[in-house]
């Protein structure tokens, strides 16, 4: 699949997302309710507990109804969020059945062109959808602080909700997820010029002192050199792009927020 038919692919997601949100009324993000949601798109019940090795399940058919299971005493979060994930399934890949198993590994998978990556950006959608979203990024400045917030806000995963940020924040940003020293993939915004590097995580990025164990999640917007996560900077050491990264034991991954300010523009 190409990028462009990709990126389709993923808005169409978001809106079958919105188009069930319409359906149940949704205003505030306490209007957000999982269960109602999922009765909703295809008489779905909720029950909690009987997984192994797994964090959701879901069994239905689109003429009788279904099941979707969930671990027992999973946070709240990463609860919806499982929810949510398997509505995804049912509304986009059913074909009149559906049984699906899945993981946090899963809830992991967003850039590639796969089925789990359609079903997690539907569930971001319908989790923080655009219309209640948007005004509340809008004229802040990004961080990881900033994403808390909004996630405790909707009750959804950080990374969820640093991925919707990316969709739609005007700020020039970038998302730089890592598994341990392995860049695995990023995102930006369109204004986002330089084209963010491939391959390990470097030493001299924030990201990386906390690989290195010199010190912890960096906690607000650092300076970083550029050359350390941008290609084209390795001949100007003394330019800086500002770096935020923590480190998410559910996932095993570090999420990084690169920031160009205006004046870094130049």
């Amino acid at each position: 699949m190409t990028p462009a038919l990709w990126e389709a692919r993923k808005e169409a997601c978001r809106q079958n997302a919105r188009q069930l949100l319409a359906e149940t009324f949704v205003s505030a993000p306490g209007d957000i309710d999982v269960n109602a949601l999922a009765f909703k798109a295809g008489r779905l019940t909720i029950e909690e507990g009987g997984l192994e090795g797994a964090d959701g399940r879901i069994v239905a058919d689109g003429k009788n109804g279904g099941k979707i299971r969930v671990k027992s005493d999973l946070a709240l979060e990463r609860f919806r969020f499982t929810i949510a994930h398997e509505i995804g399934h049912y509304r986009l890949h059913s074909g009149g059945f559906v049984d699906r198993t899945d993981s946090g590994k899963t809830f992991a998978i967003w850039n590639d062109a796969s089925e789990e990556a359609e079903a997690n950006n539907f569930a971001g959608e319908l989790l923080l959808p655009k219309d209640l979203f948007v005004p509340r990024i809008r004229g802040k400045p990004p961080g990881i602080e900033l994403l808390e917030d909004l996630a405790a806000e909707f009750k959804t995963s950080r990374l969820a909700t640093a991925v919707q940020y990316i969709h739609y924040t005007n700020e020039v940003v970038a998302l730089v997820i890592s598994e341990g020293w392995e860049i695995e993939w990023s995102r930006k915004t369109k204004d986002f010029w330089p084209k963010i590097k491939t391959g390990r995580v470097s030493r001299d990025s924030a990201a990386g002192e906390r690989l290195s164990g010199i010190r912890g999640d960096s906690g607000q917007m650092v300076l970083t050199p550029a050359y350390a996560w941008l290609e084209g900077f390795e001949d100007q050491p003394s330019k800086d792009i500002k770096e935020d990264s923590i480190y998410l034991d559910y996932y095993g991954r570090t999420i990084t927020l690169l920031w160009w300010e205006d004046d870094d523009e130049d």
